[in-house]
């Protein structure tokens, strides 16, 4: 079952033929409001609406349950603003979508080449690049899981399946981030990024200072080395538990199947075969330097988009201005910065049209930052990476640091 506008449903059928695939499945046993609006147009809202007479109705929410609404006026007003300059402009939701396939096929052929010269030499430098095309790759399953990477179902699901043949899981990571993340996003004890590496990180206020933290704008930098080889047994944790996090969901057979199937093919081909072409030691090296690469390239990019000062999601607004002030970007309108970060410089654009395609963030940026203004919502924006960065290392050291030498006030 799920619930919207306080209604609920049971869509055990119509999971099966909804036209986004997965996503669905997200709103299982929760309210969706939040997940319908972010991801449909206004058209598309309407006739999602159109299909929801034909599913079955099962009940309705007490009015104490129901989660805080708040006033819609920004959101209404800023996707009228860009689908009305989108259809202006003649560019659908997913533009670029070819664009993307090729992609897709080239950076797995140069993945290809890179792992050969990697496994048969023992080449750092072949190691290195096919960190950084992994980390590619990741952003091309972040798109796709988000229903943001093709205008089709199935090419959607192709592009989120690259996160189970990265050594993650599809499944896992859509909890984690499209749920726990992108519905709470800094709020503690709801969203997991919060918590990532507590203890041994404080990167939230709200959680307690030890005094290890006090050197953590250092050693955060190190544990970044590690965030993709953690995936490789985290993920069948969560499987186990049934919970990623603050956030619960069911793993099907199904979902076992692949996250198995996925990491010992992962395992063959990125351990077992290298080991047998070069020897344990040279495998395993290789290995490390190939998964911190590409760790130090998505969460570099990750990490400066939330870890901010006064990133203050508030208590009962609107999702939509919570998104806005939960969130930063950098080099706004850059399309260049947009291709190199897989549309992330722009979390904002990001965090309101998670199912609009990357390459119209730097289109519509303008757009928000004006409606931003007008309701007198904070565009946070540095003017680029290292502007970013600067600021998210000069916070973390502040949230290291004892009470009476740092305020924590966000």
């Amino acid at each position: 079952w799920t619930a919207i506008d306080g209604e609920v449903y049971d869509i055990t059928e119509f999971a099966a033929r909804h036209p986004g695939g997965g996503i669905i499945r997200l709103a299982a046993g929760r309210e969706a409001d939040l997940l319908l609006e972010s991801y449909h147009s206004s058209d598309g809202l309407r006739r999602a609406h159109r299909l929801l007479r034909r599913v079955p109705r099962v009940g309705a929410l007490r009015p104490e349950d129901r989660a805080p609404r708040g006033d819609p006026a920004f959101f209404e007003t800023v996707r009228a603003r860009v689908e009305a300059h989108l259809r202006d402009r003649g560019l659908s939701r997913h533009h670029g979508a070819r664009a993307r396939a090729l992609e897709l096929l080239a950076l797995t052929l140069a993945l290809a080449l890179c792992w050969c010269l990697r496994a048969l030499t023992g080449s750092y430098l072949a190691a290195i690049a096919c960190g950084l095309l992994i980390a590619r790759l990741g952003f091309l399953q972040h798109s796709g899981n988000h229903a943001a990477a093709g205008a089709t179902r199935a090419a959607n699901r192709r592009a989120g399946l690259l996160m189970d043949a990265l050594g993650g899981s599809s499944r896992v990571w859509s909890v984690e981030h499209q749920l726990a993340h992108h519905l709470h996003p800094n709020v503690l004890r709801r969203d997991n990024d919060c918590e990532i590496a507590s203890p041994l990180l404080r990167l939230h206020p709200g959680l307690p200072r030890r005094f290890w933290h006090r050197g953590q704008h250092v050693t955060t930098f190190a544990l970044m080395s590690v965030g993709l080889l953690k995936w490789l047994v985290s993920d069948l944790v969560d499987h186990l538990r049934g919970r990623v996090g603050n956030a619960p969901f069911h793993a099907s057979a199904r979902d076992w199947a692949l996250v198995l199937a996925c990491k010992s093919t992962w395992l063959i081909i990125h351990v077992l075969v290298p080991a047998a072409l070069l020897g344990w030691p040279a495998a395993l090296a290789t290995t490390v330097v190939m998964m911190a690469s590409a760790a130090y390239y998505l969460e570099s990019i990750f990490i400066v988009n939330h870890i901010q000062p006064g990133l203050v999601p508030p208590a009962r607004a609107h999702w939509a201005v919570v998104q806005v002030r939960a969130t930063a970007n950098w080099s706004s309108g850059s399309r260049l910065a947009n291709a190199l970060s897989g549309g992330l410089n722009h979390q904002i654009e990001h965090h309101l049209f998670p199912g609009l395609a990357i390459a119209l963030y730097p289109e519509i940026s303008p757009i928000v930052r004006r409606t931003c203004e007008e309701f007198g919502l904070p565009y946070n924006d540095f003017p680029g990476f290292f502007a970013a960065w600067r600021s998210t290392f000069a916070y973390l050291r502040e949230l290291g640091l004892p009470p009476r030498r740092a305020s924590t006030t966000r």
